[in-house]
């Protein structure tokens, strides 16, 4: 099961204030629901969950209870036995829809455990209550632990050359521009503008490319990323934030397109006049990059230069290279 915050529940707690789960984004939630508050079993569970809610929110969880409850009776049932954690009235059965948790009429004791960023990684249906808190957390921990490595996308993401001509339908360049646009920047300013060139901007583009980027010729579109100092923050010794911000944007864009299993390959090498003048960007933009996008082609059609760094491993610096504690790393000093 998929499932993300965005959908952005909002549900009275047993104050009766709304509590929304977007505000809990940025932290793994343990959501579970029980029946009826004040029944054997459901004391059970929330005292468990309670027992164990320090080594949960010592691992950045928040522990969230469901049921269908009035608030009156969720703050009775939180006052009589001590519970710290929120308590969620769902007497419309919005969330216990959403979750696919009713089997009939009745609710199904269920629990998910979300990650960061809204998405359930780990179900658990029909719900035994022994030792069930203890298992939650172990589940947690492991997923914490994993959640330390470099980040799955990030360490797949490579700079694809091999290109198959295949149509991009724009919903998907839509996508990845979106999130493009919601890279942070300065004051939130957003100083990045983005054109796709396709059809004919496209092979008026892709005539300002050099020889050494012939691999690009089979792209279906490519995307410019234009800016102008005063879109961003000017700042003092020459700090023009407008390169910094597009340039985050476009990071955010590559792991998307990752994501989506697409090519998505920043290249410097291409006539900047030319190419503004085909896609009506002023001339006192800068035009920062180009994005080659498409999907993933065959190698056997690139040249043994690049066919050899398509499918060689990953070759970056030694971390000391270009980390320094407290200086610039040894070689730029």
């Amino acid at each position: 099961m998929l499932f993300r915050f965005g959908l952005d529940f909002t549900v009275p707690d047993k104050e009766g204030r709304p509590f929304t789960l977007t505000s809990l984004l940025g932290r793994y939630v343990v959501l579970y629901f029980y029946p009826r508050a004040g029944t054997p079993g459901c004391t059970q569970e929330a005292r468990a969950f309670q027992e164990l809610l320090p080594r949960f929110r010592a691992l950045g969880a928040e522990v969230v209870g469901v049921s269908p409850d009035r608030p009156e009776a969720l703050a009775r049932f939180a006052h009589k036995h001590g519970l710290e954690f929120p308590l969620l009235s769902d007497g419309e059965g919005v969330l216990a829809q959403a979750y696919g948790v009713r089997a009939g009429r009745r609710l199904q004791r269920s629990t998910f455990l979300l990650d960061r960023a809204g998405v359930v990684r780990w179900a658990w249906r029909r719900v035994r209550v022994p030792g069930h808190a203890e298992e939650v957390l172990r589940t947690l921990e492991a997923l914490a632990q994993a959640d330390q490595a470099i980040n799955g996308l990030i360490a797949a993401r490579r700079a694809k050359r091999a290109l198959r001509p295949d149509p991009l339908p724009p919903a998907a360049i839509e996508r990845l521009v979106e999130a493009a646009h919601l890279a942070p920047s300065c004051f939130n300013n957003q100083p990045w503008r983005f054109v796709v060139a396709q059809g004919e901007k496209l092979a008026a583009v892709k005539n300002a490319l050099p020889g050494g980027n012939y691999w690009a010729l089979k792209s279906p579109a490519i995307l410019a990323v234009a800016s102008h100092p005063d879109l961003d923050c000017r700042l003092s010794d020459n700090r023009d934030y407008f390169l910094f911000d597009c340039g985050l944007a476009v990071g955010f864009l590559m792991v998307q397109a990752t994501q989506m299993g697409l090519v998505a390959h920043p290249i410097a090498g291409y006539d900047p006049i030319a190419v503004k003048e085909a896609l009506g960007i002023p001339k006192d933009y800068v035009l920062i990059t180009l994005v080659v996008l498409g999907w993933p082609g065959d190698p056997a059609e690139l040249s043994d230069k690049h066919r050899e760094i398509e499918l060689g491993p990953r070759v970056r610096k030694p971390l000391a290279a270009v980390l320094g504690w407290n200086s610039l790393p040894k070689e730029e000093r």
